[in-house]
């Protein structure tokens, strides 16, 4: 049996004016090209890299092999590549300006050399962006990133700081808001912690979008440090959304409905609608990624083992 995961955006603490819009790079590795690449933003922002990996181009029949050439430093659906996202993070997250060096990588499932380094990022102003031990009260209405002090350099030492956040909406609607916690960047020594009141305290290492807290009307975060070693820190993202109804299920701040049958684009577009909703075009890796990684670990699916298809795109030429 199939499925239609249609997906249903309905944030309260939007990041929208935070930013939407990703950004990608992709260069060659080989000696004979630059033996960097440049990321930047504004002076006003900070980088937040989604996704980067090393690339190589599969084996092609011989018509492709001038297309192959000629595209050979930008990925496709077919390359083989190795998962690079957690060095890049390291070292460009939080910062305006990063120069990544190249360097010669063998791909070892690959069996070959890399041919090109890829790399997602977004750039986020950083008025949008607070320590988490600067203020002891925040209400916000157009999104939150939070930051432990001094990111991305280590954080003090000996800091016990505790921060209340609360949407704006919660004064004017009835309805209960949930806020969903999420990682962007994490990286705690094994002795030092970020809490809540409701939840467990979080230390390590968290990839990237795990979901770490998801508490009603407020947040209650507290960071804790000992005298020892310490680390980059973190960098959370913040979502504020009404609860799901029963039959959908919670992604982040969406909200996803399913459908126990494959439907065309056409019917799926017009169900959307018909609910007050909308098919979204998922149009960069780290969404993607996001969305499949969801696919892979849903519950009911993996104890069902039925396999999924979905529409997510609002542009229909691009599936036909």
């Amino acid at each position: 049996m199939f499925f239609l995961f249609i997906l249903i955006v309905s944030p309260l603490l939007s990041y929208s004016s935070l930013s939407d819009e990703w950004h990608s790079k992709s260069q060659c590795t080989q000696k004979e090209f630059a033996n960097h690449m440049d990321i930047s933003c504004n002076s006003n922002e900070f980088i937040l890299i989604g996704w980067s990996h090393y690339g190589t181009k599969k084996p092609l029949g011989i018509h492709s092999l001038i297309k192959s050439e000629q595209q050979r430093c930008e990925p496709s659906e077919s390359d083989c590549i190795m998962d690079y996202t957690h060095k890049i993070a390291e070292l460009c997250n939080g910062v305006s300006k990063c120069e990544v060096i190249l360097t010669q990588q063998f791909i070892h499932k690959c069996s070959d050399e890399a041919t090109y380094l890829f790399i997602s990022y977004q750039c986020i102003n950083n008025s949008t962006i607070v320590d988490v031990c600067s203020k002891q009260s925040i209400i916000s209405s157009n999104g939150l990133n939070l930051i432990s002090p001094l990111f991305p350099n280590e954080y003090p030492n000996n800091i016990n700081c505790t921060c209340r956040i609360e949407p704006v909406e919660l004064n004017k609607q009835s309805l209960s808001i949930n806020i969903d916690v999420e990682s962007l960047s994490f990286n705690l020594q094994d002795n030092d912690y970020l809490s809540s009141s409701k939840s467990l305290s979080l230390s390590g290492t968290i990839p990237f979008g795990a979901s770490l807290f998801n508490e009603k009307n407020s947040l209650h975060l507290t960071f804790t440090t000992d005298e020892t070693l310490s680390q980059s820190g973190f960098w959370i993202r913040l979502h504020g959304y009404h609860q799901c109804n029963n039959d959908e299920y919670t992604l982040g701040s969406k909200c996803i409905k399913i459908f126990q049958q494959k439907q065309t684009w056409n019917n799926a577009q017009e169900k959307c609608l018909s609910i007050g909703s909308h098919l979204i075009h998922l149009n960069d890796i780290v969404q993607e990624k996001k969305l499949t990684y969801f696919l892979l670990t849903n519950y009911e699916q993996q104890q069902q083992q039925q396999q999924t298809s979905f529409w997510i795109s609002d542009q229909q030429e691009n599936y036909n």
